[in-house]
């Protein structure tokens, strides 16, 4: 079977200083996974090393965390601040998106894409959402993203007539702060700069939001359907 690929570029330009941040994440249709750097792995990626307690990966058959490993060049990131302005170019599908932001939202962007497709058992729900990638996202738009990815996979694998919900979205979610958490105490002593962290922490302020919002009936979302009342009437 041929193989799709799909290749996703980030460069972002710092306004205060002569740097610029270049990395392209390749997929393919079959793991929608990205490779981890050729380089040496440094010992604050193996597994074992600030485990996150809801890992299902074993120590004996994984030396490294996978998304650890997939961290490494952010953490070689130069001294900056979160704040500092940037230009961040983002080149897809023959389309180039611009944004005029701050380091931690665009590397909270690139995070996103780059968690999704790491390899970590918690983050496989949002491969669909990584090959379709949408940079900059609003947390609504995220939000939007989520559920509606998640109601197709639903639809897709769903086959046995049980009640649909969104209990399983709130669990992934629950799961991905855990992974937030716990990734950014391994990079907390290894980085010069707090823009990653920081990237981390928007992320999570999503991910925190995600759950709170299926329990309060999804009423903003509701609003965008209301024309779909007697579509399968």
């Amino acid at each position: 079977m041929s193989t799709e690929e799909k290749s996703i570029r980030y460069q972002i330009f710092f306004k205060t200083q002569d740097y610029v941040f270049d990395q392209t994440i390749e997929l393919n249709d079959d793991t929608y996974e990205h490779a981890a750097p050729e380089e040496d792995i440094p010992d604050w990626c193996k597994l074992a090393f600030k485990k996150c307690p809801n890992c299902t990966l074993n120590d004996i058959w994984h030396e490294y965390c996978p998304l650890a490993v997939r961290l490494i060049p952010f953490v070689k990131l130069p001294a900056c601040n979160s704040y500092d302005d940037v230009r961040a170019e983002v080149t897809m599908d023959n389309k180039t998106v611009l944004a005029e932001t701050s380091a931690q939202e665009a590397f909270s962007s690139l995070l996103g894409l780059v968690m999704a497709t790491s390899g970590c058992p918690h983050t496989r729900f949002f491969k669909p959402m990584a090959w379709y990638h949408n940079p900059f996202s609003t947390p609504e738009e995220t939000m939007y993203r989520a559920c509606t990815t998640y109601l197709f996979s639903n639809f897709l694998h769903n086959r046995d007539g049980k009640k649909l919900n969104f209990e399983a979205l709130k669990k992934i979610y629950i799961n991905i702060h855990q992974i937030n958490v716990h990734i950014a105490a391994r990079i907390k002593n290894y980085s010069d700069t707090d823009s990653a962290l920081n990237a981390i922490v928007l992320l999570d302020l999503i991910t925190n939001d995600l759950p709170i919002a299926v329990d309060e009936d999804l009423t903003e979302l509701k609003q965008l359907f209301e024309s779909h009342k007697n579509l399968f009437n």
